[in-house]
């Protein structure tokens, strides 16, 4: 079995974001913002694995269908960078602590994945990766978060060929490339994220 070990070391190396992210771009978006773009927000979110029966689990949430921006999407506990916080891994942990309950004391930070430019939302997302060794006690937040669903990450691995579905957004219908795990169709950001770990994931299986 992977260990926290194993993947706090590979998160240690060059990471593949480029290569990885490119691979569920949706169409039309820019993977880096112009160079004359200013007024760039942060943001980030929290992929927290866990131990439970031999493999490795992570969590997804979906956001209220109610929600003005990012209604029903799924996601990774997170959100925008406040004044009151220190770091963008402060952000990571605060948003997932006020969204689905976790303690910051009881996880452990083993690294991070890469930035990545959301263009529509001229958003950067930071994505951190945290570790649990004993399942998380989750505590939703209704406002912000519908349901959370807890996948083990080796499902990721062997997610069906990318799909192409249109999906709707306050910023009109799009096609886009995804995947599905169990009946959840994952796109743009959460699916680029989980991309580059896949890539990561690979590294320590197959070495």
């Amino acid at each position: 079995m992977i260990t926290k070990a194993h993947l706090k070391e590979a998160l240690k190396n060059q990471l593949p974001g480029e290569r990885a992210h490119r691979l569920l771009l949706p169409p039309g978006r820019e993977l880096y913002p112009p160079a004359e773009k200013s007024g760039i927000l942060q943001s980030s979110v929290l992929m927290l694995l866990f131990p439970e029966n031999g493999k490795i689990y992570t969590c997804l949430i979906r956001r209220p269908a109610t929600m003005r921006n990012h209604a029903g999407q799924l996601a990774f506990p997170g959100g925008r960078f406040e004044l009151s916080d220190k770091t963008l891994l402060q952000t990571a942990l605060r948003e997932s602590f006020e969204e689905i309950g976790t303690d910051s004391n009881q996880l452990e930070v083993i690294g991070a994945l890469t930035p990545l430019y959301v263009q529509v939302s001229n958003f950067t997302i930071n994505p951190f990766v945290g570790w649990s060794d004993t399942i998380p006690d989750f505590k939703t937040d209704k406002r912000e978060v519908d349901e959370i669903f807890t996948i083990p990450v080796e499902k990721f691995l062997h997610h069906a060929t990318l799909q192409v579905q249109k999906i709707s957004t306050v910023n009109g219908t799009f096609e886009v490339s995804g995947f599905y795990i169990d009946q959840l169709f994952i796109w743009g950001a959460t699916a680029m994220i989980i991309s580059e770990f896949n890539e990561i994931y690979r590294s320590i299986t197959d070495s």
